[in-house]
């Protein structure tokens, strides 16, 4: 006698499958969960070095005069002024900044002659454009 019955797929099979799809959309979505975490890194790194740059301006009555700098030599000089207590997560790591040259660093400062305005800037991870930016004239938030 023959069987018209539909063989089921065992239940290895079907778990096999369903894994697969679900690290195939992990695999897809990867890049964009990545673009968030950088996003949201970026402006909280942004903040919390605005922050230390007004406790330095209110002090000094004009903000650091070394124009440009990375982000790891201005967290440096605010750590060292006592304006910064620790340093910031850096975006590109999700660790505290390093403060050595070799660690990624999208972070630039600049400034005008007299020190009056700041403009900090955050950049893509894959070149030069500006990501977010903070400065004193114009983009006093990131909202």
């Amino acid at each position: 006698m023959g069987s018209n019955k539909k063989l089921k797929p065992s239940l290895i099979i079907r778990t096999a499958f369903l894994s697969a799809i679900a690290l195939a959309l992990l695999f897809i979505l990867r890049p964009a969960r990545n673009q968030v975490r950088l996003e949201h890194q970026s402006k909280q790194t942004l903040l919390v070095i605005q922050e230390a740059l007004q406790k330095f301006h209110v002090e000094d009555e004009a903000y650091p005069g070394k124009s440009p700098m990375s982000g790891a030599a201005l967290i440096h000089l605010l750590m060292e002024t006592k304006h910064l207590e620790s340093p910031p997560l850096n975006p590109a790591t999700l660790l505290p900044y390093a403060l050595a040259s070799s660690e990624p660093d999208r972070i630039v400062y600049s400034t005008d002659e007299l020190a009056e305005t700041y403009s900090l800037k955050a950049l893509k991870p894959s070149s030069d454009d500006t990501l977010f930016i903070i400065d004193s004239t114009k983009h006093h938030s990131l909202e």
